[in-house]
């Protein structure tokens, strides 16, 4: 059982063709993991919040790859493999001229909550804007990706930070919305999985680094807008 929370474009969400596919970068990987080690697998979607907890007490057994941070590695373990870039979306034209991190002083940024953005980037660049005298960035807190979304449309945020292949992804789909800048994150992306299911962590990298060997993440990583630049040895972390 995949445990979802939410959907990200370019990594997990329904496939424009037929809703009923999650169709991305997890999904893909997802399948030539269960070719690797004989597993068929099913979704089961709820809020983004409550995932890792589902995880932990079983109710799934790995979820679509996550970032890998301090505070969750307390909780849980990851199969890391892809290096993370922060992407961001604005409204068509950038009419708030948001270009750079530095910008976004004053400026209302959607971020959802538990992640990255919301606990670590927004927090030390907004602490970077109160030390330059700058106007302190205001965040809106959203639980997903079409939160986010909506939140521009409906210009209750000047700008949304994800990850940079979903923002991409969401800009090519959507075109009243376009990228505004990435930035590099000193973090990686890596599969949830139980601290206590060892078995599946073990089994799980060890298929990710065939998958790594025959070349087929690299190009699912560009398939899917991530770029293969991003991928990295997999590890076990936690």
């Amino acid at each position: 059982m995949v445990g979802l929370g939410g959907y990200t474009k370019g990594f997990e969400a329904p496939s424009a063709k037929d809703p009923s596919v999650i169709e991305g970068l997890d999904p893909s990987l997802f399948d030539r993991l269960g070719g690797c080690l004989g597993f068929t697998h099913t979704y089961q979607n709820g809020s983004f919040n409550v995932l890792l907890t589902s995880i932990t007490n079983g109710r799934a057994d790995i979820g679509p790859m996550l970032y890998v941070t301090d505070a969750r590695l307390k909780q849980i373990a990851f199969v890391a493999s892809v290096q993370v870039q922060d992407g961001s979306l604005v409204a068509k034209g950038n009419p708030k001229n948001i270009h750079t991190v530095d910008d976004l002083c004053g400026k209302t940024v959607a971020a959802a909550a538990g992640t990255y953005e919301a606990a670590t980037l927004i927090p030390q660049q907004d602490a970077i804007c109160k030390k330059e005298g700058k106007p302190e960035i205001n965040m809106l807190m959203v639980q997903n990706t079409d939160n986010s979304i909506q939140a521009i449309k409906s210009d209750r945020a000047d700008i949304y930070l994800t990850e940079a292949g979903s923002a991409r992804e969401v800009a090519k789909a959507d075109g009243s919305l376009q990228t505004a800048f990435t930035v590099d994150l000193p973090i990686m992306v890596g599969f949830p999985i139980a601290k206590d299911n060892t078995v599946m962590r073990s089994a799980v990298l060890d298929a990710m680094k065939v998958i790594q060997d025959s070349g087929a993440q690299k190009k699912l990583l560009d398939h899917w807008g991530q770029g293969s630049s991003a991928e990295r040895p997999a590890v076990d972390k936690g």
